[in-house]
């Protein structure tokens, strides 16, 4: 199995990232439905909320995760009382389907449980059955589920 280290971005580092990041929360929730249009304003919108201070948004914490010197994925969580939220997590997409998303969210419950946080939660869109069914292989429970009709 391949195991990783999460290794905190930079500031610099995470300029570019996170154009990055919201690029592709906007391809997921057009995928979900919404016209390309609206999906790059609500991505948008989203992170402007969710990161007012930008890298310096308390609670909030970044990394890359490495296979040695090889850099294979990043991790975006916020911590929340005794809860951390994984709020972006994926790997580089030249290294899938080699067991790297599990080690990334391993690598995460093992600095939950050094942080003494008690629960990792998560998104995921409903049309994303690979990383749904990597999630229940972790553990993971559904907590909910959001539900729309086209008009």
């Amino acid at each position: 199995m391949a195991e990783v280290r999460l290794e905190p971005m930079t500031e610099d580092e995470y300029k570019p990232w996170r154009a990055e990041a919201e690029a592709h929360y906007a391809q997921s929730v057009a995928a979900s439905g919404q016209s390309a249009e609206a999906a790059a304003r609500n991505a948008a919108d989203t992170y402007a909320q969710l990161l007012p201070e930008e890298f310096t948004t308390p609670g909030h914490h970044f990394w890359y995760a490495y296979d040695g010197e090889r850099r294979v994925g990043f991790l975006w969580v916020k911590v929340t009382r005794e809860t951390a939220f994984v709020y972006n997590v994926a790997v580089e997409e030249d290294v899938r389907r080699q067991g790297y998303g599990r080690a990334i969210m391993l690598a995460a419950e093992h600095w939950c449980h050094a942080n003494a946080l008690t629960r990792i939660g998560l998104h995921v869109f409903a049309h994303n059955a690979g990383a749904r069914a990597l999630y229940e292989q972790l553990g993971f429970t559904e907590t909910g589920r959001n539900m729309a009709k086209d008009l």
